[in-house]
């Protein structure tokens, strides 16, 4: 990392800029890169970081007391750089659960979009639709014992309370999507990841004992429909 500074410097620049159009955003996120090649040397410090800090920041000179009032050794400033980069980073996921709870309102699935909203947003879409499909979201599910199991997508692998009505039963919500996004995940990691190639969900190793393949395109129909609705939101 860093053994050429200013080309290293400048791709992420050019990274940020495309990425970002908040000034303040990009002036921070050029501060942080910095922070990292400072430890690998003080010409990287001293020569590059500022040529490069003095370039890109020519055009936003109403925003330069962000880079002038940098103090590159004061412990203090990196840990405020940082935790102003983490808020941007939360605004995605902040976004992404906002759409998921206005998408699933008044349906038990709802409480569960924080946990949700963590993951990338195709898994995200998928683990809605899935739960419009099963459970619509919840409203039908299974019990144990009277109480909930917080399955929502006929998931039958055991959850921490066993299982219920023959499917994995869950703690709590946390817990449930964490099981059911991780299995998304791990499907998604063999490309596994859109409605049409997730209909092993519901057909395992063949479609013809889960109803046929007439059955097995409504499921997919069904579920592209939150599935692009939320990777379309998410963009």
């Amino acid at each position: 990392m860093c053994k050429n500074p200013l080309d290293f410097l400048k791709k992420v620049v050019n990274k940020v800029k495309n990425n970002y159009k908040n000034r303040e955003i990009k002036l921070a996120t050029i501060a942080i890169i910095i922070m990292g090649c400072f430890f690998y040397g003080n010409y990287a410090q001293n020569v590059l970081v500022k040529k490069v800090v003095a370039k890109e920041t020519y055009n936003y000179r109403a925003n330069s007391k962000i880079v002038q009032s940098l103090d590159l050794n004061a412990v203090y400033d990196y840990r405020s750089i940082l935790k102003e980069s983490e808020e941007v980073g939360k605004e995605e996921i902040n976004y992404l659960e906002e759409q998921i709870k206005d998408i699933t309102k008044d349906h038990p699935i709802e409480e569960m979009a924080p946990f949700i909203a963590k993951y990338d947003k195709k898994i995200a879409a998928l683990i809605v639709g899935i739960a419009k499909k099963e459970s619509n979201w919840g409203k039908r599910s299974p019990l144990k014992n009277g109480q909930t199991c917080y399955n929502y997508w006929g998931y039958k692998g055991q959850g921490s309370r066993g299982m219920g009505m023959g499917y994995g039963c869950f703690a709590n919500p946390e817990e449930a999507v964490a099981a059911i996004g991780g299995r998304i995940s791990e499907l998604a990691n063999q490309n596994i990841d859109t409605p049409a190639e997730m209909v092993v969900w519901k057909c395992g190793r063949s479609c013809a004992a889960t109803g046929g393949q007439v059955a097995a395109n409504k499921w997919i129909a069904d579920v592209s429909i939150y599935y692009k609705k939320i990777t379309r939101l998410a963009s």
